[in-house]
């Protein structure tokens, strides 16, 4: 080997040198810092509003089933609500039924007289 190579490769660096390396290591090591927060930042505002975007749709489908759940009860309420009318009014007709049989008797309607007064 030359003593060309070996001078160059041994040659001290010098204080300014040193300051200047260690500058830019230090400038790159925070432009790296700042891209990767900046990629996080991005990424974690993609993940924010996709599950905004899911949220939304799990909120409408919840929505949906719980109308469902209360459309169908209200029918249960309702048919329970309509037997217990048709029962009473059966047996209001059945009462009223009851009341022309006896006043219409087997001899037709009677009527009722007042005996004449003073006589």
């Amino acid at each position: 080997m030359t003593g060309k190579q070996h001078s160059r490769a041994a040659a001290p660096v010098s204080a300014e040198d040193q300051v200047l390396l260690l500058q830019s290591l230090a400038l790159a090591e925070e432009e790296a810092a700042k891209r990767k927060g900046e990629l996080l930042t991005r990424f974690l505002k993609h993940k924010l509003a996709e599950e905004r975007q899911n949220s939304a749709l799990n909120l409408h489908k919840l929505h949906a089933q719980w109308r469902t759940v209360l459309r169908e009860a209200k029918a249960a309420e309702l048919r329970r609500d309509v037997l217990i009318l048709s029962q009473a009014f059966a047996r209001v007709m059945d009462c009223k039924d009851s009341v022309i049989e006896v006043s219409a008797g087997p001899a037709g309607p009677r009527q009722h007289r007042d005996p004449p007064l003073g006589l």
